[in-house]
């Protein structure tokens, strides 16, 4: 519209400059050659055009046929100006477009003129139809919408076929999604046609799967072990009650202190399935600042009666720092590692406790343990052979350890070289 409105403009002062380039004072007398005028289309004939040329004083000198007697209409600028362009209303009412400038005519014959004559200075005012303009703006503008309907509509088209065809794989991956329930994580996505936008999404919920299959495995296989070492001292407490009922005179004080015994053992493994599942949940005291080497000697003088009864030779090593960590859950590190250490290695052997603020680790021998045995330690419930299944440990202490360690931002890791057993956890000072 701009281009066409510009172009409308340039047109219309064209023919203004080319009347005053045909404009002469001839004899005294002002005139434009009618040659002229006729072919910049201001002729009787062409009533779509005008002109009118006036003194400074706003006096007519000259109009275009096409005017008859009429005056053109004075735009606002017009005595303001010298030159410019304006929307005016021509003479039939129609709508127009004006130009004017200020011009002063050259003269025929200087000989005849008078000496001390000047020419005058006038105006031209230039106008002409903007019916044309409009109409084929309308037209440009029905043209260019009717073509930008029919891209859109194909444009439409085009993208329901293009996303109908792209779409398909993502419904079929949809389709293999909604398949799959908790009675069947052995279901896989296939891959198999997969985009390459969408084979990673469906390789990582292959992946998803496999780990919801295995810890679902786990978790049932945890349901399981736990309802077994639940139900050993309750099957014993239940005999023992049976007995003090049926025969209370026979009820002694051995028999108490053995139903004590199996209630702590008890508690003590509802304890621990309780602090696991507080660190596996991400449950926490808060960070409180540690004395390490006086907490781990604390935790060596609780279990020195179980190692001196089997001859187990306690060393430690710290390296002082400033340590800060949740007291309970370092607790159930010290306390499970190495209390397992005292438990399970062999009788007159040596325990090594290292430490600093970053790093504990327990070593002790395992002639027992393969490696192999590694990947099923931390575990819960496991235990390499019915040896393991005594009194006072449930196989829960390097779950607990390990659950712990990841809470607290650390890691967990066992190692076995030359049949010694290296439980290692480490984490941010």
């Amino acid at each position: 519209d701009g281009a066409l409105a510009l172009q409308f403009d340039h047109a219309v002062a064209t023919k203004a400059q080319a009347l005053v380039s045909a404009a002469e004072i001839d004899n005294g007398k002002f005139e434009i050659d009618l040659d002229i005028q006729a072919f910049a289309g201001f002729g009787s004939g062409s009533p779509g055009d005008y002109f009118q040329i006036s003194a400074t004083d706003g006096s007519p000198v000259i109009r275009s046929p096409s005017l008859v007697t009429s005056d053109l209409a004075v735009p606002e600028g017009f005595s303001l100006t010298d030159r410019g362009f304006e929307n005016i209303v021509l003479p039939d009412g129609r709508a127009g477009r004006a130009y004017w400038e200020s011009f002063t005519p050259e003269i025929d014959d200087e000989e005849e003129v008078v000496e001390g004559w000047v020419a005058p200075d006038l105006r031209i005012l230039v106008a002409s139809d903007l019916g044309g303009l409009r109409r084929t703006l309308r037209t440009v503008a029905l043209v260019i919408s009717l073509f930008g309907c029919g891209a859109v509509l194909l444009s439409l088209l085009i993208l329901r076929v293009v996303v109908g065809a792209g779409l398909q794989p993502l419904e079929r991956l949809s389709a293999d999604v909604q398949r799959i329930d908790v009675h069947r994580l052995e279901h896989r996505l296939s891959l198999d046609g997969l985009p390459l936008e969408l084979h990673g999404v469906g390789a990582k919920l292959n992946e998803l799967l496999e780990r919801l299959a295995i810890s679902f495995a786990r978790e049932k296989r945890f349901t399981s072990d736990a309802a077994h070492e639940l139900r050993t001292p309750l099957a014993e407490l239940r005999v023992m009650t049976e007995l003090g009922t049926q025969w209370p005179d026979e009820f002694t004080v051995e028999h108490g202190q053995e139903m004590i015994t199996v209630l702590d053992e008890l508690e003590n493994l509802l304890n621990t399935l309780s602090l696991l599942a507080r660190s596996e949940a991400g449950h926490s005291t808060g960070s409180e600042p540690i004395a390490l080497s006086a907490s781990l000697q604390e935790m060596i003088e609780q279990k020195r009666g179980d190692a001196d009864s089997r001859g187990i030779l306690i060393s430690l090593t710290v390296e002082e720092g400033a340590f800060h960590s949740d007291p309970i859950l370092w607790r159930a590190i010290i306390g499970n590692l190495i209390g397992n250490s005292v438990a399970y290695a062999p009788t007159n052997s040596l325990v090594r406790v290292e430490a600093s603020p970053n790093h504990l680790l327990v070593k002790n021998e395992a002639p027992d343990l393969e490696k192999a045995d590694l990947e099923r330690l931390f575990e819960r419930f496991w235990r390499k052979s019915a040896s393991r299944s005594e009194k006072g440990h449930s196989g829960l202490g390097l779950s607990v350890v390990h659950a712990a360690a990841e809470y607290l931002g650390g890691s967990c890791r066992a190692s076995l070289v030359d049949g010694w057993l290296t439980i290692e956890v480490t984490w941010a000072e």
